[in-house]
C-alpha cells in the first residue's frame, strides 16, 4: 500500500489539473432536498444504478478498519458519527446537482470522499462543461486521481466504473489513434467486466458495456469492430437489455440506447430510438444529474422528430 507521503504528493501534482470555476447548476434544485434523514431514506432510489452502500457511521468504521490510509487521512481523527455526517453531506452537494462543492469538499475528505467528488466531476463535466478540452482534462483527471488512489478507492464498485465511464466518454470523442494509443478500446471492456463479476446487476455498468459495443461499431463499422476489438450488436443489445431489466426508469439508459441504435442501425430503427427518448423525456428526476439526463433526452428528441419530420 502506497504511503501517505506518496498519497498526499499525488493529491497536490493533481490539484490544478481542472478549471474548478464551475458554472451554477441550472435547473431548479428545489426538489433535491437531501437534509437530515431524507438521504438515508432516499439512499435506495439514488443508488438504484450502482448498488452503494450508505455511508454512515458503521460504514465508516469497517472502512478505516480495513483500509488503513482512511486512518491517515487528517480529515478522519477517529469519531466515525463526525466522519460520516461530513460524507453524507458531500453526498447531499452531488445529488442536489451542487458539483463544485461536492468536489472541493469531497477531496477534503481523503479517499472515501473522493468517491462522490470524482462522481460530481464527471457528471460536471458530461453535462455542463461548455469547452471540448476543459471537458477531456476533467474526465482525465478523474481517471488519473482514480488510478494514483490507494486500496480504498481501488476496491470501491463506483471508482472503478467512473473510472472506466470516463474512458468510455473520451473514447466516443477522441480520435481512433488517440484511443487505440491510450489503450482504451481494451481497458473499457475489461474493466466494465470485471466490476460486472462483483456486481452482475450494475445497471450504470451494463449500459455503459452496452454502448461502448455501439461505439467501437460507430467508429469503425461492423466487421472491423467485431473481427479486431470484439465489438457486436449482439453484445450491444444484450448489455441494454440486462441494464434495463435491472432498473428500468434510469434517463440515461435510455438516452445511451436510443443513441446506440443510432449508431449501429442508422433509419432502420429510428422508431425505437424514438421511443426510448420519448421514455427518458418524460420520467421524473429523483436527483440532480437525472434532471440533466431528462433535458438532454428532451433535446435529442426534439431534434430526431425533426429530422424525421424532414425525411
Amino acid at each position: 500500500m502506497r504511503s501517505l507521503l506518496l498519497a498526499l504528493c499525488g493529491a497536490l501534482a493533481l490539484t490544478a489539473h481542472a478549471d474548478d470555476n464551475w458554472q451554477a447548476f441550472p435547473l431548479d434544485q428545489s426538489a433535491y432536498d437531501f437534509s437530515g434523514d431524507k438521504l438515508k431514506q432516499q439512499w435506495p432510489t439514488l443508488t438504484r444504478g450502482f448498488h452503494y452502500p450508505f455511508p454512515d457511521a458503521a460504514k465508516v468504521r469497517e472502512m478505516a478498519t480495513r483500509y488503513p490510509e482512511l486512518r491517515e487521512q487528517t480529515a478522519f481523527t477517529g469519531d466515525a458519527e463526525a466522519y460520516s455526517q461530513a460524507l453524507q453531506d458531500v453526498w447531499r452537494s452531488m445529488f442536489r446537482g451542487d458539483y463544485a462543492k461536492a468536489k472541493a469538499d469531497g477531496l477534503k475528505l481523503g479517499p472515501a470522499g473522493q468517491v462522490p467528488a470524482m462522481f460530481a466531476q464527471v457528471t460536471y463535466a458530461l453535462y455542463l462543461e461548455p469547452n471540448p478540452a476543459r471537458k477531456h482534462a476533467l474526465l482525465e483527471e478523474v481517471i488519473e486521481r482514480t488510478d494514483a488512489a490507494g486500496a480504498l478507492v481501488q476496491a470501491d464498485t463506483l471508482a472503478q466504473f467512473g473510472r472506466a465511464y470516463a474512458k468510455a466518454r473520451l473514447g466516443e470523442e477522441l480520435p481512433i489513434g488517440t484511443v487505440l494509443k491510450r489503450g482504451y478500446t481494451s481497458q473499457i471492456p475489461n474493466e466494465l467486466e470485471a466490476l460486472l463479476k462483483q456486481d452482475p446487476q450494475h445497471a450504470f455498468a451494463l449500459a455503459t458495456l452496452g454502448g461502448y459495443h455501439a461505439g467501437v461499431i460507430r467508429k469503425v463499422g461492423s466487421m472491423m469492430a467485431r473481427m479486431t476489438y470484439g465489438a457486436n450488436k449482439g453484445d450491444m443489445e444484450k448489455y441494454f437489455a440486462r441494464s434495463m431489466s435491472v432498473v428500468e426508469d434510469i434517463p440515461i439508459s435510455h438516452v445511451e440506447y436510443a443513441n446506440a441504435l443510432v449508431y449501429v442501425y442508422d433509419d432502420d430503427e429510428a422508431a425505437k430510438a424514438l421511443a426510448h427518448l420519448r421514455r427518458a423525456a418524460a420520467l421524473k428526476p429523483t436527483y440532480a444529474m437525472e434532471a440533466l439526463e431528462v433535458e438532454l433526452a428532451k433535446k435529442l428528441l426534439q431534434q430526431q422528430e425533426q429530422q424525421v419530420a424532414a425525411r
